[in-house]
């Protein structure tokens, strides 16, 4: 039987998604609960890894196994045995054919810049950038919109296609923060977080707003801003 899983995850405390060897990584303590749970090995296979420090409102795996039990069951079962910053929402079963990574249509990523500096609770969910003109980040916003080669705001990894298409590019704010929020079907490495640098430079006033189209058209990575950090950015939701 196959399962489809949604989790949740502070990532503060892990090298990333992946089980890695230099460090701890979420899917390797997500296996060690279902281990501990089933006294079976249960591989899970991931929708996509996120990065040292990104958190993740709705990551989605996938995992196969024999035991007939109900999807509460599991979800209770799996939390039980997982530290609290890493959170099971729901199981439910999927079709044999079902995989996490190929068969996401699109994702959604957010990532949050304070207004104020961050305190002792904070600093670990948002970045805070002093002296920023957020409505300059915001006017260049629609640049990112569309069909485009993100080459210039990813650390390229060998055989990934870099042609993406970004559906939306959205700005909210709210009383402590500014939001940036992109819906796009796929993502690449660094990817987000290489266009919010960017964007906090021309913020800060470091770059021309012009930069945004000159770096899509150049697919120039020596232009690109510096990668903004892992904390301010959260996996929101994977749609299929």
């Amino acid at each position: 039987m196959r399962y489809m899983a949604v989790v949740s995850y502070d990532g503060t405390n892990y090298q990333g998604f992946q089980s890695q060897t230099n460090g701890l990584g979420i899917q390797e303590v997500i296996e060690k609960a279902f281990r501990l749970m089933t006294q079976t090995e249960i591989k899970i296979h991931s929708a996509g890894r996120t990065d040292k420090g990104v958190h993740a409102l709705g990551q989605v795996f996938h995992f196969d196994s024999k035991i007939d039990i109900d999807c509460e069951t599991w979800v209770r079962g799996v939390n039980d045995r997982l530290p609290l910053d890493i959170r099971v929402k729901k199981v439910k079963p999927v079709k044999p054919d079902f995989h996490a990574r190929h068969s996401a249509k699109s994702k959604i990523y957010r990532y949050v810049i304070a207004k104020k500096p961050s305190t002792a609770f904070s600093k670990n969910y948002e970045v805070y950038i002093k002296n920023i003109d957020i409505k300059k980040m915001v006017d260049v916003l629609p640049d990112f919109i569309g069909t485009h080669d993100f080459l210039g705001f990813c650390q390229h990894v060998e055989g990934k296609p870099t042609i993406k298409t970004i559906y939306k590019a959205e700005f909210k704010e709210t009383k402590k923060h500014y939001i940036f929020q992109f819906h796009g079907n796929s993502f690449l490495k660094y990817m987000v977080r290489s266009m919010i640098g960017t964007l906090i430079q021309i913020g800060i006033g470091k770059k021309e707003p012009s930069i945004i189209k000159e770096i899509l058209e150049t697919k120039d990575r020596h232009l690109a801003g510096k990668t903004a950090e892992a904390r301010g950015l959260f996996l929101v939701k994977i749609y299929y």
